[in-house]
């Protein structure tokens, strides 16, 4: 398949200083505006001319394609929505407006596929902040059949990208569906009249903050990371090397059915809880996160859609304290005597039954989309290479 540079088969935009008129007002799209999971526009600043940043220059139209010529590896692309027509877009993106030869389509996905991400990152300067030019970007060549056949492809991978969203789509929902489950059998925590403290249900252990000098280190254990649990969903994969001669206690390993919670982070995440469904053997709790140990029959999934609610999240980040940057601690002392309702282990277990169907659900779900991107992986390899 023949390629052309992008700069052949693109025209120049219009560029103005918004600035020469402070009263106009425009919408505004800087690099955060892009969102590179789901390569679209999520957010615009409305701006008035006097407030420019001196980025903002590019005169953009709804077809456009921006790319963000900064760290080309997170590829932050996206296409200008009808919406956002005569917006106005940071320098930081280059902006390619096909001409009649080029279908948009073609080219939107031309500049998410591997091959073009790959280019970009070969090119990029700057150890801390790597960055491309626009020059570099309009330099890179695009296969470049025939208008019909670009159509043809574009419409192939926009189907099974499409598959793609709605999979995802249907994720989103599942993951709001437990808490509304929650919502619906026990109502707002801070509406419970019947509360019992935490420290009648719980206590919290911890482990040791030991971590290995080298990452590489031949340590046949691990110490998880605040990220973790951070998220609300057990991450194994987010740990760290102890030292090769220190042999956690048993006490310290985490286990299938734990409960944990992390005891530092911001204000927003001080206090999150992820429950551990399945978990390799070898790793240990560090300092920073706790392990509930029950003083009474307790389900722990329960527990965690409890400690997930608003409500809960709010009443545990207000108990953080600490004036060290962004970073935040809670205590054992003062989350003892947080009240959290109270509510019969039958109802628990009920809850947890209805969840776990959720979650068996969303395993399905998830492998499905596994199989899509797979799919689309696939199908981009060979559109670009005149295999479809």
């Amino acid at each position: 398949m023949k390629a052309a540079p992008l700069g052949e088969l693109t025209e120049p935009v219009k560029t103005w200083n918004p600035r020469h008129e402070p009263d106009s007002e425009f919408q505004y799209l800087d690099l955060s505006a892009v969102d590179n999971a789901s390569k679209s526009v999520t957010t615009a600043t409305p701006t008035v001319g006097s407030d420019a940043p001196s980025r903002a220059r590019q005169l953009v139209a709804a077809g456009d394609v921006l790319v963000s010529t900064v760290r080309p590896n997170l590829n932050a692309v996206a296409v200008v929505p009808p919406e956002l027509d005569g917006a106005t877009a940071s320098t930081g993106f280059t902006v390619l407006r096909p001409v009649a030869a080029l279908d948009g389509r073609f080219l939107f996905h031309w500049v998410r596929s591997p091959e073009f991400i790959a280019d970009m990152v070969r090119k990029a300067t700057g150890a801390s902040y790597p960055a491309v030019s626009d020059r570099i970007v309009k330099a890179s060549k695009i296969p470049a059949p025939a208008l019909p056949e670009q159509s043809r492809i574009a419409a192939i991978l926009d189907h099974a990208d499409a598959l793609r969203t709605k999979r995802r789509h249907v994720l989103s929902s599942l993951d709001s569906l437990s808490q509304s489950i929650f919502h619906d059998m026990f109502g707002d925590p801070d509406d419970a009249t019947d509360t019992i403290s935490f420290g009648q249900v719980t206590a919290l252990t911890g482990g040791r903050n030991l971590v290995g000098d080298d990452s590489a280190a031949a340590s046949d254990y691990r110490v998880l990371k605040i990220s973790a649990v951070t998220t609300g969903e057990f991450k194994p994969d987010e740990s760290k090397p102890l030292p090769p001669d220190y042999v956690p206690p048993a006490s310290h390993l985490v286990r299938p059915g734990d409960l944990l919670m992390s005891r530092a982070n911001t204000t927003e995440l001080v206090g999150a809880v992820a429950y551990v469904s399945t978990t390799p053997p070898n790793l240990a709790l560090p300092d920073k996160v706790w392990r509930f140990q029950w003083k009474v029959a307790a389900e722990p999934v329960f527990w965690h859609a409890l400690l997930s609610t608003p409500a809960m999240r709010q009443r545990i980040s207000r108990l953080s304290s600490g004036t060290g940057g962004s970073m935040k601690n809670v205590s054992k002392a003062k989350l003892e005597t947080m009240p959290v309702p109270k509510i019969d282990l039958k109802c628990q277990r009920a809850f947890a039954d209805r969840a776990a169907q959720v979650t068996q659900r969303r395993m399905d779900v998830n492998r499905a989309r596994l199989l899509d991107d797979h799919l689309f992986a696939s199908l981009q390899f060979r559109a670009f290479r005149g295999e479809l």
